[in-house]
């Protein structure tokens, strides 16, 4: 059975999850109800999704690998490890936007988004806070410091919330309500700033790197270097698996000339269940260092807690479907009822976000191979969408999307048994799983039969 401590961290995780995610759901729903048309609001969106594209990859992979690599090590070690981990990501943030600044015309045309919005500039100052944000939190984790990291996802969620919403609601517009959001930005880097002087006080552990190279600063660089390598692969799945999310927004605004007010209906109509998604990656991200540990304990804390998550999974999903007619133009409006079809269509992907091989695939280290999966998903996807979208219109995306998405973690799940011999009842119930499953589908087609 899971530990009481890992069940503390479980939950800390998976609210610092929840209340970013709660963040980008209460400004969608803000937005309509200020009286932002889909033009607006579909340039925010295309922030969102930029931001997405360019952070998802290598933050991602960094975070997983550093979760099994910061387990190698404790005290002053770990400390000086996470600290030159940050740093690191820092600088990839900064050049990365860098890069993307220089050439954002070129960027947000490729991407088929038309014209960066105005006040881009300040929306990628925040974004080179909260990257750095969002791995010090995977930090906080890693040192067992559950009410650091639920107080930090706290002030996190509401900060963006207010930093966004009330220069818009007092008339700033676009460019003003983003740069006020830098500045939130600013200031979470010195909540950081402030966090980290603390441990070190409290460890009495300074690192001393003051004239040194990095090599000499942790013990030769081994621990760096091992992290980067363990991560390069990691970093290629998940390059690959946001290519393979983002591409049903590029493929919608290719096949419809950039439209911004189908881009927007498109990305309302692919939301999944209110903070589900961030009770999973809570999880995912607990599992990992537990997994690294102890296999047995890993595989138990999957077990118990997927089946947890099955009820608020499926049961919400299916409840969302049947609902959804009843509340869904009362929540976003009438401007966004052409998204309820893809609503309730997106959410049968429940299927595949509540399969857990990727934890156990991370942490036992068979990660050589597994960005090949995403791209077949991706080569999936694209044959799949161009095939239905002329028949279903973007419905026909939404379900290529879903289709794929469930064969690709199908495919994992039989990757893992056949390198480690681990079949799926050992980290998840297999039997609740097909029957939460066969009630979902059932929802979506009783609905359509409504």
């Amino acid at each position: 059975m899971p530990s009481s401590s890992n069940s503390h961290l479980v939950r800390a995780g998976q609210f610092a999850q929840v209340a970013r995610q709660g963040a980008v759901i209460l400004v969608a729903l803000a937005l309509p109800r200020m009286g932002f048309d889909r033009a607006f609001i579909g340039e925010w969106e295309s922030l969102l999704y930029l931001s997405y594209l360019l952070g998802f990859g290598w933050l991602t992979g960094l975070l997983q690998s550093y979760l099994v690599e910061v387990r190698l090590r404790s005290g002053g070690a770990a400390l000086r490890f996470s600290r030159w981990a940050l740093v690191i990501v820092g600088g990839i943030a900064a050049g990365l936007l860098g890069l993307a600044a220089l050439f954002h015309g070129a960027l947000f045309a490729g991407l088929q988004l038309g014209d960066a919005p105005a006040g881009w500039w300040w929306f990628f100052v925040f974004l080179l806070t909260q990257w750095p944000g969002l791995f010090y939190e995977q930090v906080l984790l890693a040192r067992s410091r559950p009410w650091w990291l639920a107080g930090f996802g706290a002030v996190s969620g509401l900060g963006f919330v207010v930093a966004l919403l009330l220069p818009l609601y007092l008339g700033e517009g676009l460019t003003g309500a983003l740069g006020w959001l830098a500045f939130f930005g600013g200031m979470k880097a010195l909540i950081i700033l402030g966090m980290e002087w603390w441990e070190g006080r409290k460890e009495g552990a300074r690192p001393r790197v003051q004239g040194e190279k990095l090599a000499g600063a942790i013990g030769g660089g081994t621990a760096i270097r091992t992290w980067l390598r363990r991560a390069f692969p990691l970093i290629i799945y998940a390059s690959l698996g946001a290519a393979v999310t983002a591409f049903d927004p590029w493929f919608v605004g290719y096949w419809y000339d950039g439209d911004e007010d189908v881009f927007a209906t498109f990305r309302y109509g692919i939301r999944e269940i209110p903070l589900f998604g961030a009770l999973t990656s809570g999880l995912i991200l607990a599992a990992i260092p537990t997994l690294t540990k102890s296999r047995e304990e890993g595989l138990a804390l999957l077990h118990a807690s997927s089946r947890k998550l099955y009820t608020i999974g499926f049961g919400g999903a299916g409840l969302l479907i049947l609902t959804s007619p009843l509340w869904w133009g009362a929540v976003f409006t009438e401007t966004f009822l052409p998204s309820l079809p893809l609503f309730q269509l997106f959410l049968l992907i429940t299927v595949a976000r509540l399969l857990f091989p990727m934890p156990v695939i991370v942490a036992l280290g068979h990660t050589k191979f597994i960005w090949a999966f995403s791209v077949v998903e991706l080569g999936m996807k694209f044959l799949l969408a161009s095939w239905w979208v002329i028949p279903f219109g973007l419905e026909g995306v939404v379900l290529a999307s879903v289709v794929a998405d469930v064969i690709n973690n199908a495919a994992l799940m039989g990757y893992l048994y056949w390198k480690t011999g681990i079949g799926p009842g050992r980290y998840m119930d297999v039997r609740w799983f097909l029957g939460w499953s066969v009630f979902l589908v059932g929802c979506y087609v009783l609905v359509g039969v409504l």
